[in-house]
């Protein structure tokens, strides 16, 4: 469905049709496997030494010589079982969605996942060997065919939905990781939301995403300014509206937050067993204790929009 978007079981074929100018710039890449991920080679990369010595975490199969990788997505895709979690509990809440799509979809951690489980996929990023990193690696798990990737900037994407594929696409739920400018965002005392998330700010980010689906997922660093969310959660839905915060913790490290808007994610009610671990696993905290420790929840910001703030561990 669409011509804008390039089914990935035939990424690379469709793309030299469709586009040859891309095609070309991509081709050295593909000559020289590049990005392949190759077990008894590690990177080279002093800075990414760490990202290598826990590789399985983010692509179990990352040893099986089929992952593709490049140095910004060692540091960007969302570990796998963070990944499957998400996917579940979407399913969980929203049993009858059929299309999820994945923004800033980088080397597909998350589009994979959500493949696994829905039958339509929509994975959206702005450059183009991140979209062939996803293409190859849901390949390699075998779930590229229920992927449709499109290339582009969400501004632009956004701007032209009223005239393009996008018009015809029902959209179930929209799940954003957006970049959040690398490493660096640990520095930062509380993450700007506003003025430190790339392409756009929190707040017109959300303008975009409620036009298209009123449920939606966003993926935040931990140190996220919880006051700057609870503020874009009022002005873009009205005071009445909540946002749902879930910290996830992995191997005893917090990974980030995902922020949730729409009633079915909201207030789910179910008896799916991966989501009942959510409630069984989850510290419920209370949002006025207090958090000066950016890296934990338990920050004392005012969150008047913020229903709820749990603790999750990816590892019971």
């Amino acid at each position: 469905m669409g011509k804008k978007l390039f089914h990935a079981s035939h990424f690379l074929k469709s793309l030299s049709r469709r586009s040859p100018k891309r095609y070309s710039k991509l081709k050295p890449v593909i000559k020289s496997d590049t990005y392949r991920v190759k077990p008894g080679k590690p990177l080279e990369d002093q800075r990414l030494k760490k990202y290598w010595k826990n590789r399985k975490h983010l692509f179990s199969k990352i040893d099986g010589n089929q992952i593709y990788m490049t140095p910004e997505l060692w540091f960007s895709v969302t570990p796998e079982d963070i990944a499957r979690f998400l996917s579940q509990f979407i399913k969980a809440c929203l049993p009858q969605a059929r299309c999820i799509m994945d923004v800033f979809c980088g080397g597909g951690g998350n589009s994979i996942q959500f493949a696994k489980v829905f039958p339509r996929v929509i994975g959206i990023d702005n450059n183009l060997e991140h979209l062939y990193c996803t293409a190859m690696n849901s390949h390699a798990y075998n779930v590229d065919d229920h992927l449709w990737l499109r290339y582009g900037s969400w501004s632009r994407t956004f701007a032209k939905r009223n005239k393009s594929w996008l018009s015809k696409e029902t959209i179930d739920c929209i799940f954003a990781s957006p970049p959040w400018g690398g490493p660096q965002y640990l520095k930062s005392g509380l993450y700007d939301l506003e003025t430190m998330l790339i392409p756009m700010g929190i707040t017109s980010l959300l303008e975009t995403f409620k036009q298209l689906s009123s449920n939606i997922i966003i993926f935040l660093p931990r140190n996220s300014n919880l006051s700057q969310l609870s503020q874009a959660t009022s002005r873009v839905f009205g005071p009445d509206v909540k946002c749902k915060v879930l910290y996830v913790k992995q191997n005893g490290f917090m990974k980030g937050i995902l922020c949730m808007w729409g009633d079915s994610l909201m207030y789910y009610q179910t008896e799916d067993e991966e989501t009942r671990s959510i409630q069984e696993n989850s510290n419920v905290i209370n949002i006025d204790t207090d958090l000066s420790d950016s890296s934990e929840p338990n920050s004392k910001q005012p969150q008047s929009s913020i229903s709820n703030i749990d603790l999750y561990d990816i590892n019971g």
